[in-house]
């Protein structure tokens, strides 16, 4: 049977010896009125402390810093409070303080979690994307201000992460932006922690821990609607003349992209040696994806051709052995944006909802078996073709007018 005792954490200030106008900052521990005090390492002014409400007056940003991190430090003793008293271990003023102190005293060896970080950078910055990694150095850099704005640490040991300290991670990406005019939500912060969950996974797999603290951590991602042009939006932009050559190269990297599923990066690459024509005299596309570098074999269609053979002969090309000139990503989506304008596109027009396009508008909803489209896109999983898969109105207005059809039919035959 669980023992109730009597508890609380309260702060309290000393003056500091040496400089009367300083004091330090200590939590008193108090269990069925035995006291125990703990320095949490701060020092404030002796004059801004208030000790009704045991914190620091003001609203300055290291007023509220202080006062976030003396919650924090309430906050984890009482959490060391309740571990003993639910698993009816032996609660007093010393082994709750001692609970404390045990993650900050016991011995720290192995490895910690920026060199993980950049051992992680080292190894993988030449195998994956640029945006794949630049992605990997933005959550890094929401550890390093977690570890510094909450935990008042440059470095952590590994040995030393626990599932409290994901959950903490989460809760500051949430509330504490990189960018104060663009706040981290929804699934953003998801790919934070999964980026996270990765690397320690990785750091096990290495022999850098024995254990996964975050093993147990659920990612919650909301499934999300991947956007796609419908088919008279396609018509329409292939239809329109921008009489800008700029545009009008973007707009045909686009359509191109629509009737084969390449992404920006494969695109860009292609060559003569990414092309072959079969004996029944079919155009192919078997070009090895960046990103996977696993085969994605595609029949051109007659426009993407047309496409092809429209820029393979130009002196940019030649010059740099592709089909298409080079030109950047951001370049593209910057001039996809004036192009939605012009052709009266709502949506974000991005170079990836052309795969998008492809994978849905192109031939899902033309009865291409999604094996097949899985294969074309290169999808390792079936299930991740899947999320194209989605049911519209459109389809259901397909699919119920074959239904009432066929029960016509039916009921001709059973009226003969």
């Amino acid at each position: 049977m669980r023992t109730e005792h009597s508890f609380s954490v309260d702060f309290i200030v000393r003056v500091d010896r040496t400089i009367k106008e300083k004091a330090d900052v200590f939590a008193r521990i108090t269990v069925d009125g035995i006291i125990r005090e703990i320095s949490i390492k701060q020092k404030v002014n002796l004059d801004e402390w208030d000790s009704k409400r045991e914190q620091v007056k003001g609203n300055s940003i290291t007023a509220k810093e202080t006062n976030r991190y003396i919650s924090c430090i309430r906050f984890l003793i009482t959490e060391k409070y309740r571990i003993l008293r639910d698993k009816d271990l032996t609660v007093t003023a010393d082994t709750v303080k001692d609970a404390y102190l045990e993650k900050q005293t016991r011995t720290k060896t192995g490895h910690t979690l920026n060199e993980l970080i950049s051992y992680h950078y080292k190894i993988y910055a030449d195998q994956l994307e640029e945006g794949t990694m630049k992605n990997y150095r933005t959550t890094a850099e929401y550890l390093k201000q977690f570890l510094k704005q909450e935990l008042r640490k440059e470095d952590v040991y590994l040995i030393e992460l626990d599932y409290q300290f994901l959950t903490n991670v989460e809760y500051f990406i949430r509330h504490r932006p990189i960018k104060k005019h663009d706040p981290c939500e929804g699934n953003g912060v998801y790919k934070h922690l999964e980026r996270i969950k990765k690397m320690i996974r990785w750091a096990k797999k290495l022999g850098w821990i024995s254990s996964n603290p975050f093993e147990d951590y659920e990612l919650k991602f909301k499934k999300t609607k991947r956007k796609k042009l419908h088919i008279d939006e396609l018509i329409n932009i292939e239809n329109q003349s921008f009489g800008n050559p700029k545009l009008e190269f973007v707009k045909d990297l686009f359509v191109f992209s629509c009737y084969t599923g390449l992404a920006y990066a494969d695109v860009i690459k292609l060559s003569e040696k990414d092309f072959y024509v079969s004996n029944d005299g079919k155009r192919w596309l078997t070009t090895y994806r960046k990103k996977s570098d696993e085969l994605s074999p595609v029949p051109l269609l007659e426009i993407a051709c047309e496409i092809i053979d429209r820029y393979k002969c130009l002196p940019a090309s030649i010059a740099n052995g592709t089909v298409f000139p080079k030109t950047s990503n951001q370049e593209v989506n910057r001039n996809l944006k004036i192009i939605a304008e012009i052709c009266g596109i709502k949506k974000e027009l991005t170079f990836h909802i052309a795969r998008h396009t492809f994978g849905t508008t192109v031939t899902l909803k033309n009865n291409v078996p999604i094996e097949t489209v899985s294969k074309m896109l290169d999808h390792s999983k079936l299930t991740t073709t899947l999320i194209y898969a989605e049911v519209d109105e459109e389809k259901i207005e397909e699919d119920m007018l074959g239904v009432e059809l066929r029960l016509r039919q039916k009921k001709l035959k059973r009226s003969e």
